[in-house]
């Protein structure tokens, strides 16, 4: 009788520290593959910033051109220079930045491919070790008019189940890492 009741707790007792090590193991997982995608775009940004500054400066260029050429067409008055001085100023900040596009339409959904298939690559993908719960809370690209920093924030979902208990377990992690941006 005594043995009847020991061993479903012991039992329980080991499926219980055998889930702390599947945690463990998928929290280090994430991590990596969290720092690795951050390390990689980081490394790989500069490329994309170099040409972002070129297309700013002939965008630049092209929006002074167009104020010159009508303030050219209006004559020396002062007020209408000065409102298209003004005009082309915050048409310029208006203009989005490359790095802009890809944070607003590519950058989650890069990031979760590479975070989901770097994930795969350290644990294999088994129901408790699923590629496809892991979600991008938090994402950036570095961009030229502004933060250089590259960030990325996962989240895994991961389900234990005991005996007579069944839990959510959510892990997050966040990596930053600087891009190199040129030393201006």
């Amino acid at each position: 009788m005594e043995a009847a009741l020991i061993i479903p707790i012991l039992l329980t007792f080991i499926l219980f520290l055998t889930s702390l090590v599947k945690i463990s193991i998928a929290e280090m997982a994430l991590k990596e593959a969290v720092s690795d995608t951050a390390q990689t775009v980081a490394h790989y940004s500069y490329l994309s910033l170099v040409a972002e500054k070129k297309i700013q400066e002939t965008t630049d260029g092209f929006v002074d051109d167009l104020k010159n050429k009508a303030g050219d067409a209006l004559g020396n008055n002062d007020i209408a220079n000065q409102l298209l001085n003004q005009i082309a100023v915050e048409g310029k900040e208006l203009i989005p930045t490359s790095g802009e596009l890809i944070n607003d339409y590519a950058a989650q959904g890069l990031y979760e491919k590479v975070v989901k298939n770097k994930y795969e690559e350290k644990v294999g993908s088994s129901e408790f070790f699923s590629p496809n719960t892991i979600t991008i809370v938090d994402h950036q690209y570095p961009t030229s008019r502004g933060n250089s920093d590259v960030v990325v924030g996962a989240e895994n979902t991961l389900n234990i189940v005991l005996p007579f208990f069944e839990k959510q377990v959510k892990i997050k992690k966040v990596a930053v890492e600087r891009a190199w941006s040129g030393g201006e």
